[in-house]
């Protein structure tokens, strides 16, 4: 029985498949002690285990290469973990940056309302005072009507008055003239008829 240096094997569907390094290494380490019991003991003492040995090495080389398969996919899960890690890290710097400015614009718009609540209760005291005043000044207007009226009420009454003292004092003075010259009138006469 000879051995080459790699060796072929027939898998389930009867491809011809070349087995890798390792297997195939220790293949023929395994074929050099099969030789050598061999020479020494003949071919039946390793007949009945030759199909088992190469069985267990077709499967071997098997499972070699499907861990060979795991392995890379291994590391592109890996690459892929690393990508997707460092996608979370932004992301996350991302979201705490996003919930500080929430937070800051949070804050200012508090402050925002709390000035214009204070603002609207100041507006609304100096309404309320505008109001008070504006109604103080209706209710001056309407005393200083009614004064107004009151005032022309007796204005007219004074001027009235007035009037009727004028027209009495008037006819008083005619009446005092006219009595003046009345007794005036006869001296002059008879100073005039002295004098001539």
């Amino acid at each position: 029985m000879e051995l080459d240096d790699v060796v072929l094997y027939q898998d389930d569907s009867g491809n011809s498949t070349m087995m890798s390094e390792r297997v195939s290494g220790l293949a023929s380490s395994i074929y050099r002690e099969f030789e050598r019991l061999i020479e020494r003991y003949g071919e039946d003492v390793v007949k009945e285990l030759m199909p088992l040995v190469v069985a267990v090495l077709e499967n071997l080389d098997s499972v070699f290469a499907v861990n060979q398969e795991q392995e890379v996919e291994l590391e592109l899960l890996k690459e892929d973990n690393e990508q997707l890690v460092t996608q979370y890290e932004r992301e996350k710097a991302l979201r705490k940056h996003t919930e500080e400015r929430y937070i800051v614009l949070e804050d200012f718009q508090d402050g925002e309302k709390k000035d214009l609540q204070s603002r609207l209760v100041m507006l609304e005291a100096h309404s309320r005072q505008l109001e008070r005043k504006t109604k103080n000044y209706a209710d001056q207007i309407i005393r200083c009507d009614e004064r107004e009226a009151d005032l022309k009420k007796e204005y007219n009454t004074l001027h009235q008055r007035h009037t009727e003292m004028i027209h009495s004092y008037m006819e008083h003075l005619e009446r005092t003239k006219h009595q003046h010259a009345v007794a005036h009138e006869p001296s002059d006469t008879g100073t005039s008829a002295r004098t001539r």
